[in-house]
């Protein structure tokens, strides 16, 4: 963890998306998983279960899941689990 933090310095990043060498989703860290003890892997702070979405879900569908689960992001990726991008909600 030191050494993520390290490499975002000041830069306010949530979540933080761990993705292997092929862009495959492994896992997310929030902000306040960011804070665990220096010494600890990312793969014991992160949340190896995010949910994800595919491309093809209507936008229309976003609201429901923001409400029901009161996340503030999602991501989407390929059915292979290759990040395709983050959609975040914006607080209104």
């Amino acid at each position: 963890m030191r050494e993520v933090r390290e490499r975002l310095g000041t830069r306010n990043v949530e979540p933080l998306i761990v993705v292997d060498a092929d862009r495959v989703v492994l896992g997310v860290v929030t902000s306040e998983l960011l804070n665990a003890d220096p010494q600890s892997h990312i793969e014991e702070v992160m949340d190896p279960a995010p949910v994800t979405f595919r491309p093809n879900l209507r936008v229309g569908e976003m609201p429901t899941y923001f409400k029901k689960e009161g996340a503030q992001h999602a991501l989407v990726t390929t059915s292979d689990g290759v990040l395709v991008g983050l959609v975040h909600r914006h607080s209104e």
